[in-house]
């Protein structure tokens, strides 16, 4: 039973910090990745926003990899 808590903690923190990120995302970050994103209006931004809260550890390793590249 132990093994089912420390899972479904797991996917707590995993959700919890992909909110953090998200949040952070679709208001500067989607900026940094795509440039189109620029001047999109806050419902536009918000419908990003649970993509970004599942695939955070994606658009995290995608905007990394521009930053270090430069791109």
């Amino acid at each position: 039973m132990y093994w089912l808590q420390i899972l479904l903690y797991g996917v707590y923190a995993y959700f919890g910090l992909g909110l953090i990120f998200g949040l952070w995302f679709v208001f500067k970050g989607a900026e940094q990745i795509d440039e189109n994103m620029h001047g999109a209006t806050w419902p536009t931004r918000l419908l990003l926003l649970p993509a970004s809260i599942a695939l955070w550890v994606v658009l995290l390793n995608k905007g990394l990899k521009q930053k270090k590249h430069g791109s």
